[in-house]
């Protein structure tokens, strides 16, 4: 973990995750795109040496609902690692 930027939000915080995202790491699942969640827990900021892009924003795991990701799943919660450029406030 490296500590070049500070974490926009804390465990416990509710987030939505953006639809789209102007700039930064485009692998957040579809599926969770638009889905409001809980954060969990912050990883913070971590290098990609694969990517050559250098620091990525901080990274969190959010846990959503399972019945608001796939309608008619039943009961449950998903986790998700998204880095914080495709997360805003819910």
């Amino acid at each position: 973990m490296t500590e070049s930027a500070p974490s926009r939000f804390k465990t416990g915080d509710a987030v939505r995750v953006r639809l789209q995202t102007l700039h930064g790491n485009p692998r957040t699942p579809s599926y969770a795109r638009g889905k409001v969640g809980i954060v969990v827990t912050v990883h913070g900021c971590m290098p990609n040496p694969l990517d050559h892009r250098g620091v990525y924003p901080p990274l969190y795991t959010i846990v959503f609902p399972i019945s608001d990701v796939f309608p008619g799943r039943g009961e449950g919660a998903l986790h998700a690692d998204i880095h914080e450029d495709w997360l805003e406030p819910a």
